[in-house]
């Protein structure tokens, strides 16, 4: 929106420190500042299309799938981490770092 601002050259600083964006961002349908949600981003955490099995193998995750599927990881607070792609069959992730992550679902500590 500030590039957009400043391409024309008519539009003065002053103008622009006036410019609110309003959006229709609640689910009642009150106008509420955009700037208020821009640092607020919830969603319902996503989990895999079928059905896996999550097995801890050292520090590894052993994960058995019957489709080629995505699988979104996420941090032990909700934060997503990454998304992972599986073969259908057995499938290992390795390289995360210690702590707990919600991997479809259900919370999975890596040691």
């Amino acid at each position: 929106m500030w590039a957009l601002l400043t391409s024309f050259s008519t539009v003065s600083a002053s103008a622009v420190d006036r410019v609110s964006i309003r959006a229709k961002a609640d689910s009642v349908g009150h106008d509420v500042s955009f700037s208020e949600y821009t640092h607020i981003y919830r969603t319902k955490r996503v989990s895999s299309t079928y059905p896996i099995k999550i097995k801890m193998k050292g520090g590894s995750l052993l994960v058995t799938s019957r489709h080629s599927q995505m699988l979104p990881v996420y941090k032990g607070n909700g934060v997503f981490y990454g998304l992972f792609r599986l073969n259908k069959g057995t499938n290992w992730i390795s390289g995360l770092p210690k702590g707990t992550y919600i991997i479809n679902n259900s919370k999975v500590t890596v040691s």
